[in-house]
């Protein structure tokens, strides 16, 4: 596990010094990703390197590692589970290992099968492969885009970084904002792969490799995730049968390592599930973490305590209070992220990982089993909203009309939920591919173009309201169900840009590996052959996690609903987090060209002021409308980016 990190400058623009010096100081950045090791390799127009946290083949697992004739070599960050029976396989066709590490297998594999390398990988990975011989670069990143990778490609010279951060150390790269990406921003509060809001940085996408030589650059998918396979499993039984060797081999794969493996538990159904299944394969009491909120409402520690002590592990609680928002932890995220983040849970990852870090260096999580077996509210909302469409829309348009009277009654009971039909109802007026969108709303188009100004919003961005990368599909979606079509765009877009960046970013600037059993590769394909009523039954979500765990898991994990890893953040708008706002939204704005100084304070005083939901406005909204503007401005003004 580590940070990686290079500039191959086709047209030589730089000295070989030069390039030597930029690279360091880029790698330099990554320092929180791999404080244990360093490597460098510089070849021709190349300068490479790495940070290296050291967890397999502690002693031999330096970078850059060679094939045996020194002219490939290998920059990796990630975990090759599987690398040991590759291994094998490619000794018995003849290659040699200099190294006990997961790393060296990449380099052999590349020798043996070239791209379709990719296929045989399970892991979390971001590479380079550089092949001296042929002067080829071969780039890569994991299925569900675990490990990031950035990169930036402009007059001959490619750069490419694990952070934004320690690409931007390469000063002949441009800070200019990514008009196009505004419009998704403020959307959705993301920014899907492969564009970002710095113009001419990219992602490289989940399951994509880049392929690049001096007069060929590829960029192309070698996993998108499909569930046109024809289902199989029908009974209970049979998905119970089918499911639970896969999961507990996935949670066996990502034990390999050499040094002590912790876990999160909040005292959910899939952190629960990862800990009780990590526990029965393992001779020793593993160390299981979990956040104690001081605010009830989001706290599941007690549940977490129940399931250390069903499962007997050596747990350990962390507590954090209401009231300690500081301004450091906001900046903390905009470094590590390198890009404005709208998820204010990023601040309990980042506290839980820095205690985490204190006792284990890796540490498995229950991230992906919501998008793996169907348990997000969002799922059921979805289908609710298509079979609203079926009812004649000038119905609908009544309804939408008399609750848009009922929510301004002065007195009104359940505010929550005249607000939440109010929503469904109008959402189901939205085309087919704009619901995932309008689902995921933070704000609408109408506001969005108040926010931008008419003209910007129409004219600047003719290409970019429709939000034409939110609706590429894959080969035969039409005939997915409407279940699997909503799980496809979670696990395409909210996975990789919002849940993987806030979990590997929090914990590696903790120095910390996590790990996500959920996602492996193999798992997620036998999850394809589960029907639908076997995700979600009844209203109940995760159906079939549920009755394969109910043997290993206390009751109380099964009779609580779905909290997820959030925070009040409205609880935290302390002093502090007021003066923040007030000066990076108004005293110092950044830049103040960007929105009217009246949309702002809209947005401050409805962030600021809602302490309860209403009928037309959630706490939650609210305040993380004002997150994402703080976010913004804080990232522009620490990045110093140009407009």
């Amino acid at each position: 596990m580590c940070g990686i990190t290079g500039i191959i400058d086709w047209k030589t623009t730089l000295s070989s010094n030069e390039r030597q010096s930029i690279v360091q100081s880029m790698n330099q950045a990554l320092f929180h990703r791999g404080p244990d090791a360093e490597g460098e390799f510089s070849h021709q127009n190349t300068s490479l390197a790495m940070r290296r946290l050291s967890i397999i083949d502690q002693i031999g697992g330096d970078q850059p590692l060679f094939n045996e004739t020194r002219d490939i070599c290998v920059f990796f960050n990630g975990e090759i589970y599987n690398f040991l029976s590759l291994k094998k396989s490619l000794e018995n066709k003849g290659h040699q290992f200099m190294s006990h590490s997961d790393t060296e297998v990449l380099i052999h594999l590349y020798e043996e099968y070239g791209k379709a390398m990719l296929e045989m990988l399970q892991g979390m990975f971001a590479f380079c492969i550089y092949d001296m011989k042929k002067n080829h670069f071969f780039l890569a990143r994991d299925r569900f885009g675990e490990k990031p990778l950035y990169y930036h490609f402009q007059n001959g010279m490619f750069s490419f970084s694990s952070e934004i951060k320690s690409l931007l150390e390469n000063k002949n790269i441009e800070r200019k904002l990514n008009p196009t990406a505004l419009p998704y921003y403020f959307r959705t509060s993301l920014v899907p792969e492969p564009i970002t809001l710095l113009k001419g940085v990219n992602s490289i996408p989940a399951g994509h490799f880049i392929f690049m030589t001096e007069n060929e650059f590829q960029c192309k998918s070698y996993f998108t995730p499909s569930y046109e396979k024809k289902i199989t499993i029908q009974s209970e039984e049979e998905a119970i049968e089918y499911i639970t060797p896969i999961l507990q081999q996935a949670v066996q794969r990502q034990t390999v390592s050499d040094v002590p493996i912790g876990a999160f538990l909040s005292g959910g159904i899939d952190s629960s599930s990862v800990v009780a299944l990590l526990q029965k394969q393992s001779s020793q009491k593993i160390k299981t973490f979990n956040v104690r909120f001081e605010d009830q409402t989001f706290d599941e520690s007690v549940i977490a305590k129940k399931v250390a002590e069903h499962c007997e592990t050596d747990h350990h609680e962390i507590f954090i209070p209401n009231y300690d928002f500081d301004e450091s932890i906001f900046w903390k995220i905009v470094d590590h992220v390198g890009l404005p983040f709208r998820d204010s849970s990023a601040i309990p990852s980042y506290l839980v990982s820095k205690e985490i870090s204190k006792s284990v260096k890796v540490a498995l999580s229950g991230d992906g089993g919501d998008e793996l077996f169907g348990g997000y509210d969002l799922f059921q909302w979805y289908q609710k909203i298509i079979n609203l469409k079926q009812i004649p829309r000038p119905l609908r348009s009544l309804v939408d009309q008399g609750v848009t009277v009922a929510q301004h009654t002065p007195v009104l009971n359940n505010v929550s939920f005249f607000r939440k039909i109010k929503r469904g109802v109008h959402t189901s007026m939205a085309e087919t591919d704009d619901i995932p969108i309008a689902l995921n709303e933070m704000f609408s188009n109408s506001k969005i173009e108040s926010i931008l100004g008419e003209e910007f919003y129409n004219n600047v961005l003719t290409n970019g309201v429709s939000y034409p990368l939110l609706k590429e599909h894959p080969q035969g979606f039409k005939d997915w169900s409407p279940l699997r079509k909503i799980m496809y765009y979670r696990l395409q877009h909210t996975l990789p840009s919002n849940m993987l960046i806030k979990v590997d970013r929090m914990s590696m600037a903790n120095s910390l590996e996590v790990r996500a059993p959920f996602l492996d590769s193999e798992l997620f394909e036998a999850s394809v052959q589960l029907p639908d009523n076997l995700l979600v039954k009844d209203g109940v979500g995760k159906y079939l996690l549920r009755k394969i765990m109910q043997p290993h898991l206390p009751k109380a994990v099964f009779e609580h609903a779905k909290m997820g890893f959030s925070i009040p953040l409205y609880k935290y708008q302390n002093k502090v987090f007021k003066e923040l706002a007030q000066r990076l939204l108004f005293d110092e704005n950044p830049m103040p060209q960007l929105i009217s100084k009246t949309e702002l304070e809209k947005i401050y005083h409805k962030g600021i002021f809602t302490k309860k939901d209403t009928a037309t406005e959630s706490v939650f909204q609210s305040a993380h409308q004002l997150w994402m503007m703080m976010m913004l401005f804080g990232w522009i003004e620490r990045f110093n980016i140009q407009y």
